[in-house]
């Protein structure tokens, strides 16, 4: 395994570093901590540092890693698109690399729109896979040549100088190396579930929540009806969790922006409670906590909306931009840093959370450029995600068993240094949306599914249908039911069905992943993967809307030849059927049948 290595350019000349602390000359200190996870597999993060009296030189082009590998043949680049809330939210890309490739996100979210910073390598007889732990604006520059190719991972235009003392930190990177991409983003996810998730911190304890959450059918339609308004008050809530009961299977209460003062987005900046929650929420959270549910509630401390209470606060606390009327929470600024963390810690413990559900709804990047005092283009962006990353640390240190939801307009925040402190419940904005004729939600989850699975263990989304079809095709380990409890002729029976399968299937997501189809927008085709551990596992399978075929044959995955295993086929109304089949059957490919189209079917199977 080659050692990996950083670079930067200093008063001009380029300097390469292994891993180990060096002085480059009396005033700058360069820290590449390296940690090495399994034989295939290290965690790197660069740091550097001012130990002088006087300003360092110019500091550009730096590099989290760069690294050559030797290939004979161009490399195949696979990675996902970007969450932009649509059809095309995290849908594989491949590409064979013949010439420079370059990507970025957009906006300063790490994996909105443009780029995603998990990605693969494959060539000949090697693969690598590379997450890139930067909640802001990386970049990545693959390169080819005639003896190989080289990879380089940085902040994206970056040239600054460090103050006597000064301290920042610099993009991490997770590098896990293999013989075939499939196997290595296998190898990939394992290590991001064992090392680089709540689970890593909270052990079995951690299970991802099946939560009620009716914000964005309730609170969008506020002054419709009473029923409506009701909701977004302490009793609307304390019915909701009454509901909840008759559901049996949500362990979970989730409320969003509805208690903000001012409400969504006006409120945004508010750290007060509307008029629906005069008590706050404590006395919800109590009722929630007495019937069994845990709590989640939505923030948004980043983003500060014009008209608010933070709004012309003392300039130390705020970042502004010229183009925009909206404010950016300056994180960068100690202080502020500080007032904001002990303000979220104090909002949790007074009012019971459990899980903190942190979102952010605006591009971050135009702010950072024009805050960068002249010759220190970047120095904000580094100050601002160590402010973030400081605080979150800070919060889950003081409030023992507390968990972060990841949230940035649904999925533009993912990247490794968010998971090792974060959980991503909402993976995508599409989540606020039932089905229509232009939202092919259900086909969109299974394309999401499908990319995403490959590198993140944990994530899940909301569903607003109580069929089978629906939910299966949404649900991961965990899940966000907006459901319309509030509808005299809501069928409770039929939902709480849907949710015992859930519970039911939520330890298969520790296994294994293995797409057997690919993700596409074809609506004539069935969609399917298999979640698999070394005696059991489980196969989804969905026939999609406009697919003509009843029946279709699944190769499994990591079965033994060796065995014999029993098989539970659960249909679309849940009515299950017993078979018994080899494990070279299972190899070979069993036969599905769903008789009708938008229809799906689960197979648990064991050995025996």
């Amino acid at each position: 395994m080659n050692n990996l290595c950083a670079s930067l350019n200093y008063n001009g000349k380029k300097f390469v570093f292994s891993p180990g602390t060096s002085n480059i000359d009396s005033v700058l200190e360069v820290s590449y901590e390296c940690r090495r996870l399994s034989d295939f597999a290290e965690f790197a993060v660069l740091k550097l540092k001012n130990t002088g009296v006087e300003n360092t030189k110019l500091i550009s082009d730096v590099k989290s890693l760069d690294v050559r590998f030797s290939s004979s043949a161009a490399p195949t680049y696979h990675t996902l698109v970007g969450d932009d809330c649509g059809a095309e939210s995290f849908m594989p890309v491949s590409i064979e690399l013949n010439a420079p490739y370059h990507e970025e996100p957009f906006g300063g979210r790490s994996s909105s729109t443009t780029g995603f910073p998990f990605f693969d390598l494959e060539w000949e007889s090697h693969a690598v896979v590379i997450g890139i732990g930067w909640t802001g604006q990386w970049s990545r520059d693959i390169l080819p040549s005639d003896a190989g190719f080289s990879v380089q991972i940085g902040m994206c235009d970056s040239s600054f100088y460090l103050k006597p003392d000064e301290f920042v930190r610099l993009p991490s990177v997770l590098v896990v190396r293999g013989s075939n991409a499939a196997e290595t983003r296998r190898e990939f996810r394992k290590i991001m579930r064992e090392h680089f998730s709540p689970k890593a911190r909270l052990g079995e304890n951690f299970q991802m929540p099946i939560a009620i959450q009716c914000f964005d059918r309730y609170f969008q339609a506020i002054g419709n009806s009473k029923k409506e308004d009701a909701w977004a008050t302490e009793n609307g809530q304390r019915q909701t969790v009454d509901a909840a009961k008759k559901l049996k299977y949500i362990d979970t209460l989730w409320l969003d922006a509805a208690w903000f003062y001012k409400g969504f987005p006006h409120g945004v900046g508010n750290f007060r409670f509307s008029e629906g929650f005069p008590r706050g929420l404590r006395p919800i959270s109590d009722y929630a906590h007495e019937n069994g549910l845990k709590f989640i509630v939505w923030f948004e401390p980043e983003r500060v909306y014009s008209g608010s209470d933070l709004y012309d606060q003392e300039k130390f606390l705020l970042m502004t931009d010229p183009q925009n009327k909206t404010r950016l929470f300056n994180l960068a600024d100690e202080s502020a840093r500080r007032w904001l963390t002990d303000t979220l810690i104090g909002m949790i413990r007074d009012n019971g959370i459990d899980i903190y559900r942190q979102d952010f709804n605006m591009d971050p990047l135009p702010y950072w450029r024009a805050n960068d005092e002249p010759n220190r283009r970047g120095i904000t962006e580094m100050k601002y995600i160590d402010g973030l990353y400081r605080m979150w640390d800070d919060i889950l240190n003081s409030c023992p068993g507390l968990w972060i939801d990841n949230c940035a307009s649904g999925g533009r925040r993912l990247d490794v240094e968010t998971a090792m402190r974060s959980v991503t419940l909402w993976r995508s904005d599409t989540g606020c949306f039932p089905e229509d004729s232009e939202r092919r939600i259900t086909v969109w989850n299974h394309n999401q599914i499908l990319g995403l699975a490959e590198y993140l263990p944990y994530h899940a989304c909301a569903v607003w249908d109580t069929d089978a079809y629906t939910v299966r095709s949404t649900a991961t380990h965990g899940l966000a039911a907006n459901f319309h409890i509030l509808d005299p002729g809501f069928d409770f029976e039929q939902g709480s069905k849907v949710l015992r399968e859930v519970c039911e299937m939520k330890s298969y997501w520790d296994g294994d992943f293995y797409p057997l189809t690919s993700a596409t927008l074809d609506e004539s085709v069935w969609s399917a993967y298999q979640l698999a551990f070394e005696d059991h596992g489980a196969l989804y399978v969905f026939r999609r809307a406009d697919s003509r075929q009843c029946t279709k044959k699944f190769a499994l995955k990591a079965v033994d030849l060796s065995k014999n295993y029993s098989l539970t086929l659960i249909d679309e109304h849940f009515v299950r059927t017993q078979l018994t089949a080899s494990g070279s059957e299972l190899a070979s490919g069993i036969e599905v049948t769903i008789p009708a189209p938008k229809n799906s079917l689960i197979m648990q199977y064991h050995t025996i």
